[in-house]
């Protein structure tokens, strides 16, 4: 796991690739290639994983010197790509090694065949092709800009902001954070800055310059309704045992972040089951009871596996604090309160272990989430609630944010456009208040935009619900769930691995009827009667706490200042863009009691932490 950056025809230094030194501590490493009439650049920062030797040190260039790479992530079967490369005589026994040879041999396609999380940049020197590479479901970022006949690329926005990239706010992506608290790839809030999406690759050719992008999967959707429960539960069994093993493949030892839950228990039990020794764990809480607080069943889970366990608490002085700090990493204002306590969670691993696996994409792709089992009563009962009018509708819900986004996904006949209602968090009529003047009407975003994409891959296929989890793990998990994990945890030099998200898991998954994924109300079922072989009934009765924090009650409170502040000073964000008073009217809405704004507000707090901490200062 490590950064990586370069360009074409712009010049890159070492001062420019120190700004991602966090992500690769132990050595840095760049070179210059002319190709043609191109000067190309390309540079790395490692974090030594696997071949701790000179051996894997990067820039990497084949023996014959006609192709070169600069390489982020782990390949989890690269020992079984190699076994395809026997005549060839590897220097050292890392995963980089393995892939370069293996594109040079097989072509850029067969990166489908690659089971890892990576990001990567590959320079065909002789044929002066050039190609940038994104991981099957985005687990590793990675920025780009075309300029004429220049281009950078890197693991984060610093490198191309440091390397002359303009440095501008793209208003309809402005417009996509207040209603998704996120900017779906290709889009970054910088307008010509761009993320490569999942499962894609840009190919670039250096003799005209000119660049396309193309998606690598060979998979299609479809599911199998012929397979049997007990069926399902044998082969999710193999399969994760089998994920959990692989990641587990390092030169280092790996830890784990535990929380309460099913998930970080059910890694925990194959992991101690195929370690030779006690697993580290780490877990965070807030202090106080609910569903902040999971330090007492984070601790009994550990002790069950025997763990060397580590817990902390975060306080609301500790939280803000890392939060304001992490907009430096993440780079992009997204809007999610989990993120200072990933930050101090990464910050503790630090100081024991390099590699830790994580719950993080278990919930998507099996329906693990309490909106699913709306989308389950809605998508049955849409006909009627489709007759009832919204106007009167939300008036029963006020005070509750998560019924009033229910409510108004309710009023769509068609079922993409209720998709998007579901995550749409600042309506067209609370944008209508918020923006300034007519903001909203220039910006003219077209929301179907979004999702059209994966939709139409699934579109008359096996159910809504299934529909739902297929494109919330294309869209949400890469570019905002996945994108500030890899950001948080980079930032504190650790690489965070992610069993729910091996490639063969997720392909079996997409496979199940909608029914073995939510069970009534029993979220994620196929994997709860997996777990069962593994886990006592203690861990497998606790109720699922989705990870919280009291900040809704901090903004009625000792957050209320700060925010108010930080709204109305001259230099904000919100000063340019939106209509203070309709804010403030948000705000003491939200203070009073009279509905629950916490989302939006935290969204807009967001905002002005990010222009305060990271766009102000590059």
């Amino acid at each position: 796991m490590c950064g990586i950056a370069g360009s074409i025809n712009v010049a890159l230094n070492i001062d420019v690739l120190n700004y991602i030194k966090h992500r690769g501590p132990d050595s840095q490493g760049l070179i210059e290639k002319q190709v043609g009439d191109n000067k190309v650049y390309l540079g790395h920062t490692r974090l030594s994983i696997l071949d701790l030797t000179e051996a894997g040190s990067q820039p990497m260039i084949t023996d014959c010197g006609n192709y070169a790479i600069v390489f982020n992530g782990e390949i989890y079967n690269h020992l079984e790509l190699r076994k395809k490369l026997a005549n060839i005589s590897f220097r050292g026994h890392s995963d980089t090694e393995t892939i370069l040879y293996y594109i040079r041999e097989f072509g850029i396609k067969s990166v489908d065949d690659f089971n890892g999380i990576f990001a990567f940049a590959f320079l065909d020197i002789k044929n002066e092709q050039f190609y940038l590479v994104r991981d099957h479901f985005g687990v590793k970022p990675v920025y780009y800009n075309f300029n004429g006949k220049t281009m950078v690329f890197s693991s984060e926005l610093k490198v191309l902001l440091k390397s002359g990239v303009k440095k501008e706010i793209d208003l309809s992506s402005l417009d996509s954070i207040l209603t998704l608290r996120y900017n779906p790839s290709p889009t970054t809030i910088f307008k010509d800055i761009y993320k490569l999406s999942a499962a894609s690759y840009i190919k670039y050719d250096l003799k005209n310059h000119q660049h396309k992008i193309e998606n690598y999967r060979n998979d299609s959707y479809a599911v199998n309704n012929n397979i049997s429960l007990d069926e399902a539960v044998e082969e999710y069994s193999k399969l994760f045992e089998n994920a959990v093993k692989r990641q587990l493949l390092a030169d280092v030892p790996v830890g784990l972040f535990l929380s309460g839950g099913l998930d970080s228990a059910f890694i925990g039990k194959v992991m101690s089951q195929n370690l030779g020794y006690p697993i580290k764990t780490f877990t965070v809480g807030f202090t106080g009871k609910g569903n902040f607080n999971e330090l007492e069943d984070a601790q009994t889970t550990a002790t069950l596996l025997g763990s060397d366990h580590t817990a902390d608490f975060l306080g609301q002085d500790q939280y803000l604090d890392y939060f304001r700090q992490s907009f430096y990493h993440t780079e992009e204002p997204i809007a999610e309160p989990t993120i200072p306590a990933l930050y101090h969670l990464s910050k503790m691993a630090s100081k024991s272990v390099k590699v830790v696996l994580s719950g993080q994409g278990a919930d998507e792709p099996m329906a693990g989430y309490k909106r699913y089992y709306g989308e389950a009563i809605m998508s049955k009962y849409a006909g009627i609630l489709n007759l009832m009018p919204y106007k009167i509708l939300k008036q029963f819900f006020k005070a509750n944010e998560t019924f009033q986004r229910g409510v108004y996904s309710a009023q769509f006949k068609k079922e993409e456009d209720r998709f998007m209602a579901i995550y749409t968090l600042f309506s067209d009529e609370l944008k209508s208040k918020i923006y300034k003047n007519d903001l909203l009407s220039t910006i003219a975003i077209r929301k179907d935009k979004f999702f059209s994409k994966f939709y139409e891959e699934v579109r008359g296929k096996s159910d809504s619900l299934n529909r739902l989890l297929y494109i919330d793990t294309k869209t949400m998990l890469p570019d905002n769930l996945l994108l500030f994990n890899d950001k948080t945890t980079m930032a504190h030099s650790i690489e965070n691995r992610v069993p729910f998200l091996d490639k063969d898991l997720v392909a079996f998954v997409e496979t199940l009827p909608s029914e073995f994924k939510l069970n009534g109300k029993i979220h994620k079922y196929v994997e709860r009667k997996a777990a069962e072989n593994f886990l006592p009934s203690e861990v497998m009765n606790r109720k699922k706490r989705a990870f919280e924090t009291p900040v809704g009650d901090w903004f009625k409170t000792s957050l209320y200042d700060e925010l108010v502040s930080l709204v109305s000073q001259k230099s904000s964000l919100s000063d340019q863009y939106f209509n203070k008073d309709a804010l403030m009217n948000m705000i003491n809405t939200h203070k009073q009691g009279k509905r629950d704004y916490r989302k939006q507000i935290y969204t807009i707090y967001s905002l002005e932490l990010w222009y305060q901490n990271f766009y102000l200062k590059f």
